[in-house]
């Protein structure tokens, strides 16, 4: 079982003692009151009925789990529950499911983690390693680009007339050839692996599949609004009808999805962030060495996925700004991969050679070990423009580094950084505005000291994952199934009366 991560709906004990399988039945049926034969068996670590090292084994039916030390226990119920990803790399949405897993009761929630399509990012690694199922559905993203199928390929054509026919061909071809398909395989898993509830990280417009899936398998669908502010506001008219709850992130989504019609239900947790990472962190100077930043030089450093609108151009702009003022500083960005991102790469370095800073500008690359690279950054600026962050998960895990933060007043981003205490907010766009505030925290340790102390404090009192994690486990229990839930309280009462 170590090495497998795959759930069955067989029914078969998988523990690595199978000859002790009908006792673990019969004890589970005295737990539950429901006959040995009914109780189909999960287990990993198997350790023995008596359980002599005193580990707490973790058995899973379909709607049951017990942890035994020796004795079942009956007050424990595991609800299942799939969270689906719709990202196609590595980023803040999947490291947000990995530092919510980490926070996790799992006596009380069994998280099954599902991808409409491969994902290369290291956060599902961790997860696996954490005993967290991770499924992929589909062979591509159901939001990505458009299907080109027969039928879209009819439009293709640049006449204007029929640019809007051509339009919903695609989106015809897309939807019966790739999301309705994912859909069906996704309730299919979910009628056989009894998930109770659907959850979409993200935003709603990326989860077609999802929100269908969770209708036709009648199991709430709740969606946590991390994005996708002001996009796809036609579509997400239809779909959020079918959403049960939205879990807004900041103040910006919140309002982005109050103005969206159809919205039931909206409350609002913000991202946290896993303080645990920051416990034991490399030296500064081994992380800078290894970073190839020089010696005797501060760093300024912009952290996020390279991509249209998130603030590298405006960041490299910026640079020769400062290095006017200050010429013992080094700008790092962070994030880029290669070959999606090379188009892009080759366009910021080329700014970088035009505008003479190619020698002050490095480019780290995308990096997992972002609490670690903070070590070494002085600085924090990220600046957005046309894309509108949700919350920035980059931004609060500088503030759990103590860095002070300069961020743009764009989507949640004024959410964390609090103008004047924590760092400064600067309008979208204004570079000289950036690199004025940027200067000011180089060339005020006392100020930029100051800045990122309150900066911890405000992560330790509002964006600690510890807190806001069960917060938002506490709300997903609360959407289980009436019907389950009724079905366990007599359970309950007929196991009390025995």
């Amino acid at each position: 079982m170590a090495g497998d991560r795959r759930l069955e709906g067989n029914g078969k004990c998988r523990c690595t003692n199978p000859s002790k399988a009908l006792d673990v039945r019969v004890a589970l049926s005295r737990a539950s009151v429901l006959p040995p034969s009914a109780i189909p068996l999960y287990a990993s670590g198997w350790t023995g009925m008596n359980n002599p090292r005193g580990t707490p084994l973790t058995l899973m039916t379909t709607n049951t789990a017990c942890a035994l030390t020796g004795e079942p226990r009956q007050d424990v119920r595991q609800e299942r529950v799939l969270f689906l990803e719709s990202g196609t790399g590595p980023g803040g949405s999947l490291n947000f499911l990995r530092d919510f897993a980490v926070h996790l009761d799992r006596s009380r929630l069994f998280p099954i983690m599902g991808l409409y399509s491969p994902n290369r990012s290291r956060s599902l690694d961790d997860m696996r390693r954490m005993r967290i199922p991770v499924f992929v559905f589909g062979a591509g993203g159901p939001s990505a680009t458009p299907a080109t199928g027969y039928v879209s390929r009819l439009f293709d054509t640049g006449l204007r007339r029929i640019r809007a026919l051509r339009t919903m061909a695609r989106l015809a071809s897309k939807v019966l050839t790739i999301q309705l398909p994912l859909a069906w395989k996704i309730r299919r898993f979910i009628k056989k692996e009894s998930v109770e509830m659907i959850v979409l990280n993200q935003d709603v417009h990326f989860h077609v599949p999802g929100v269908l899936a969770a209708k036709w398998a009648g199991v709430p669908c709740i969606c946590r609004k991390a994005g996708g502010i002001g996009e796809s506001r036609r579509l997400k008219r239809i779909l959020n009808r079918w959403v049960d709850l939205f879990v807004s992130i900041s103040s910006a989504t919140e309002a982005d999805q109050r103005d969206t019609p159809g919205t039931k239900r909206l409350i609002k947790i913000h991202e946290g962030v896993d303080l645990t990472r920051f416990l034991s962190l490399p030296p500064r100077q081994a992380m800078r060495r290894q970073l190839g930043l020089p010696d005797g030089k501060k760093v300024v450093a912009c952290i996020s996925r390279i991509e249209k609108g998130k603030g590298q151009i405006e960041f490299i702009k910026m640079a020769p700004l400062i290095l006017k003022r200050y010429r013992d500083v080094v700008f790092l960005i962070v994030g880029g991969r290669e070959p999606e991102d090379l188009p892009l790469m080759g366009e910021l370095k080329s700014l970088a050679c035009a505008l003479n800073v190619e020698n002050d500008v490095i480019f780290a690359g995308w990096r997992d070990d972002i609490p670690a690279v903070l070590t070494a950054v002085d600085v924090f600026a990220h600046c957005p423009t046309t894309f509108i962050e949700g919350q920035g998960i980059a931004c609060l895990e500088a503030m759990a580094a103590s860095v002070p933060a300069v961020v743009s007043e764009n989507g949640g981003l004024p959410d964390a950084v609090l103008d004047g205490v924590t760092g400064f907010v600067v309008p979208p766009g204004d570079v000289e505005r950036m690199a004025s505030a940027v200067a000011s925290l180089l060339g005020d340790e006392n100020l930029a000291h100051g800045f990122g102390r309150q900066a911890r404090r405000r992560v330790e009192q509002m964006f600690d994952m510890a807190v806001n994690g069960r917060a938002l486990q506490q709300v997903l229990l609360e959407f289980v199934r009436p019907s389950m839930n009724a079905l366990r309280n007599s359970v309950q009462s007929a196991a009390g009366a025995q």
